[in-house]
């Protein structure tokens, strides 16, 4: 019985972050004759005399069988640290939300041999973590963000091993070279201005000496000879060496001593149910991030398990319908009493587990929107509502204090403020509010959490807050609001992976980039994500993101179209009612309330699609449901004599639909739609997309065949031409071929002369921003000169895009313009307007990027600053087929004995791209420079562009 459980047992660890700590686990049945459990002591008595009992018998069953011996190629990881976590009451003068001081070393060891004689293993380094109570931070998982270089290479460090087993000896066979040897590193900390807009950076030299490792190493293994190197491996322990004095094992392929103990009475309902228990969070939401840590069928009376945790976790227990979860501490015996009605928990840390079941009933606390916040639409009055609902949460917090471990009240005060910092973001969203830090800055929760590294201590709703930071418009604007960066605007899908590997910087950045490549996976494909997928592989560090990406890369692989259906397991393909063998199309949407307009629409769709292809009595579709679906919808859908509707109710358990859905990540009213030879042909295809979707498909699978005939009239053709037009065509190729020679000879002068043209404008434009940047640090104008710096910033970018485009809207072009002559204001004073006529859609009209600018820049440099003061308007109307823009200022005009240097290089640059443009766009620009004291009798300039457009 003890060998069939364990066996069965280790084939179900598949996956889990606790895989290979299960190993040595063994699940017990043993039945339980009493059924009275109404009372709490009577239930504790009982369980805790069958607890003794069986473990009694549990260790005898355990020195009977064979011991497990190390083979070459087993491996563990383990941790050194300076603390680990803390399972006592928490102190109430500690500022739990403060960093901390931390320091932990994670190596990773491989046998290399293994003999009577002798075993030869080596340890390498994985990762180094050093958090300081100043802030300071270093993680080697992401040590790409400093600028200091690691010398050695972290992973060129290799700890050599041999030990004697006859002799009991232990040689590191390069103990000379790594006494000698120091790893250094840089730990940094981030600054921000929030008067003057800045941020900063400071690196700090860092060294470990690496003798000290290797007395590290030595404890452990001294430790392990005095068990003659066996298994299960011995978990944790003590080194005191420097500033690291405790170890763990973290994770291994071989059998680890168990530390914790689950015992679960089960009742007659549930008996032969599964027994299965995930590694979870609290947060519902974030409930698809479960991993699971075994599966086991169970009987009736007390089952328990033995497993060894590296630290606490928050697991779910399921049997049957029935779900439970529940804190697993290291060290502690959970009991678990289980009937129809409720469950009773009995644990050590008994304080963790009341907090957790009043969480799950208080659905207020997982709501990142409170009740009432909906209410509020100003500032001050959200700001206000949410300190005081964060007030309200500590509290209640603070209610169980001394009756919580401290790692999970640390865990659960910053899970607080993560929770009400992301309901912030939210509703800024929602009520389109663009705050900024000085704002949040009031904010309780703000100023309580460290993105950078509160990943460290995993609070609830720390990844749901990254999210929310990453992809709302709204979001906080200064770094260490949000994530340890600036932001300047909203980027689109294209941009987003480039701009957040800049942006963002450690775990966060890691974060956005991954979610990033699975959003783009699931709704885009494999082959739009590629290029980001292989570049996160190659950058990242981190062992969890780069699982987690990897598997879904591999899931939405087999989703792409043309994969088969059948090897993707779903339980509609399964289902009685469904025909995959009838050579038709199939089109399923899973739907619990389709509306009639959303069957017209379906109808509608489809029909096209059948009368376009030809494909009458050719097409199903499935409406699949998880409970009994209201068909009187569909009787009026047009053309529904062309296709036939079929309905799969999946009925009980719900989790088949639910688990087809989630293979197939499904949104909500789209489609998937199967070909005649079950393979996928479009995944989350939206209705009015069902032809396109249909057409492209059978277009596809005629290719060849319309490619052959294609071919074999081509070759007809050219032999019966071959023989009478041979010359003809030769003398036409060789005149062609010299026409198009020098007209592409042409073409590429004049391309190369406009770029040269424009890389002439951009130095010359930088050259006088800063000229200004300069000018407000020689007086002393700190707060101006950041201010300038950022907005050049991002002006900066605007023209990197433009110049880069032959054509750019007109909006993007006059943004352009004002945020240049907001930047010009901070130092000459000026006034300036932009007026653009009704008739004029800026968002249509296209003009040539950088059309514009050098000619309000010379108004501003050449018509403006000698004078010392004055106004710049730009006017764009429109006249027939031309759109007229003029820059009109009160500067000094274009007298050269005023201005110096003429129109300055700018306009003439301007002038000459004028002239090219008109060249290369096959349209004649026209521009007229006029001095207004001559034309109207007033000082000033007048610049007017003449477009031709459609």
């Amino acid at each position: 019985m003890l060998n069939t459980n364990f066996i069965a047992m280790k084939r179900a660890c598949k996956t889990s972050t606790l895989k290979g700590m299960i190993k040595r686990s063994e699940l017990h049945t043993i039945p339980l004759k009493t059924n009275n459990f109404n009372r709490m002591k009577k239930i504790s008595l009982i369980l805790a005399f069958i607890c003794i009992c069986s473990q009694m018998l549990f260790s005898n069953n355990i020195e009977t069988g064979e011991p497990i011996q190390l083979k070459e190629g087993d491996w563990f990881t383990i941790e050194f640290a300076n603390r680990l976590e803390d399972y006592n009451v928490p102190v109430d003068s500690i500022n739990y939300c403060a960093p901390i001081d931390l320091k932990q070393l994670v190596l990773k060891s491989e046998i290399l041999e293994k003999s009577n004689k002798n075993l030869r293993l080596d340890f390498r380094f994985e990762r180094l973590l050093d958090l300081q109570k100043n802030g300071r931070y270093y993680d080697s998982y992401f040590q790409n963000e400093t600028k200091e270089q690691n010398n050695p290479a972290l992973q060129e460090i290799v700890f050599e091993v041999n030990i004697d087993l006859v002799n009991d000896s232990i040689q590191f066979l390069n103990a000379t070279e790594l006494d000698s040897t120091v790893y250094n590193y840089a730990t940094f900390s981030r600054e921000v201005n929030i008067k003057g807009g800045s941020m900063s950076s400071n690196e700090y030299g860092e060294t470990i000496d690496l003798k000290f490792v290797r007395f590290m190493i030595e404890k452990y293994l001294i430790e392990w000879h005095k068990q003659n190197y066996k298994i299960p491996l011995r978990s944790h322990g003590d080194t005191d060496v420097t500033d690291f004095k405790k170890y763990r094992i973290l994770e291994s392929n071989l059998p680890i001593e168990n530390n914790f103990q689950l015992l679960v009475n089960i009742p007659d309902s549930l008996a032969a149910k599964d027994l299965e228990i995930y590694e979870t969070q609290l947060a519902p939401f974030l409930g698809s991030t479960k991993k699971e840590v075994f599966s086991q069928n169970v009987n009736k009376g007390l089952n328990y398990l033995n497993l060894y945790l590296p630290e606490q976790k928050v697991l779910m227990f399921r049997c049957g319908t029935l779900e439970k979860k529940f804190i697993a501490t290291p060290g502690d015996t959970l009991r678990i009493n289980l009937d129809t009605v409720n469950s009773i928990l009995m644990s050590k840390y008994q304080g963790d587990q009341e907090y957790l079941s009043l969480l799950i009933k208080r659905p207020k606390y997982f709501r990142v929107n409170p009740q009432g916040l909906e209410k509020k639409n100003l500032t001050d009055s959200g700001i206000q509502f949410l300190n005081e609902e964060t007030v309200q949460l500590i509290n209640f917090l603070d209610s169980f204090k001394h009756e919580l471990t401290a790692t999970f009240y640390k865990k659960q005060l910053l899970s607080v403020y993560y929770s009400v910092a992301s309901g912030v973001i939210n509703w800024c969203e929602n009520n389109k509010i663009r705050s900024n830090y000085s704002e949040l800055g009031k904010l309780v929760a703000f100023q309580n959490i460290h993105p950078l590294y509160d990943y460290i201590f995993h609070p609830d709703y720390y990844n749901w807050y990254l999210r929310s930071v990453t992809y709302n418009s709204y979001r906080p604007g200064f770094e260490s609001v949000s994530t340890n960066q600036g932001f300047t605007r909203n980027y689109n899908s294209i941009e987003d992976y480039n701009v957040y590997d800049v942006l963002y910087w450690g775990y966060p950045k890691s974060s956005a980039l991954k979610n990033i490549i699975i959003t783009d996976l699931e709704h885009n494909g494999v082959k739009s994500a590629q290029e980001n997928y292989d570049k996160f592989m190659a950058d990242c560090n981190y062992p969890p993101f780069l699982k987690e990406i990897e598997k879904a890369y591999n899931h939405f692989k087999r989703l792409e179209p043309g994969e088969p259906i059948a090897s993707l397991g779903l339980n509609i393909v399964k289902n009685e009612h469904f025909n995959g063998d009838n050579e038709k199309f199939r089109l399923i949407l899973f739907a619990d309330q389709i509306t009639r307009n959303t069957a017209v629409g379906l109808g509608y769709n489809i029909g096209d699609a059948v009368q376009s292809f030809d494909l009458k009595d050719k097409v199903e579709l499935y409406i699949i449901s998880s409970k009994e679906f209201d068909r009187s919808v569909m009787q009026d859908i047009p053309n529904s004599e062309d296709f036939e509707i079929k309905y799969i109710n999946m009925g009980e358990p719900y989790s088949l639909f639910w688990k087809d859905l989630n293979i197939l990540s499904m949104f909500p009213g789209r489609l998937l739609i199967i070909s005649p030879d079950n393979k996928i042909v479009g995944r989350n295809i939206l209705v009015p997309l069902i032809s396109k979707s249909m057409g492209g498909y059978i277009e596809a699978q005629n290719q060849p065949k319309s490619y052959e005939n294609r071919k074999a009239m081509i070759f007809g053709a050219l032999i019966s031409l071959l023989g009478t037009g041979l010359l003809a065509w030769i003398i036409i190729k060789i005149n062609n071929r010299r026409i198009k020679k020098r007209e592409s000879a042409r073409r590429k002068l004049s391309e190369l002369e406009l770029k040269a043209i424009r890389s002439q404008m951009n130095p010359h434009f930088i050259f006088n921003a800063m000229g200004s940047i300069q000018n407000l640090m020689n007086h002393n104008q700190t707060e101006k000169a950041n201010l300038y710096l950022s907005r050049f910033a991002k002006l900066m970018r605007m023209v990197l895009n433009s110049s880069n485009k032959k054509l750019v809207s007109l909006s993007d072009e006059l943004e352009l313009i004002r945020l240049y002559l907001e930047l010009e204001q901070l130092r000459v004073d000026f006034q300036f307007k932009v007026e653009v006529e009704e008739s004029v859609n800026p968002e249509t009209e296209e003009i040539p990027g950088m059309l514009l600018q050098p000619f309000v820049e010379n108004a501003v440099i050449h018509g403006i600053t000698p004078k010392g003061e004055g106004s710049i308007k730009v006017e764009i109307s429109k006249s027939d087929t031309n759109l007229i823009c003029s820059i009109i200022d009160d500067g000094v005009g274009i007298d050269p004995a005023k201005t110096g240097n003429g129109n300055g290089l700018a306009m003439k640059f301007a002038e000459k791209r004028v002239n090219l443009l008109s060249e290369q766009l096959k349209t004649r620009m026209k521009l007229e420079v006029e001095n207004r004291s001559v034309s109207e009798g007033k000082s000033g300039t007048k610049v007017t562009l003449i477009i031709p457009v459609e």
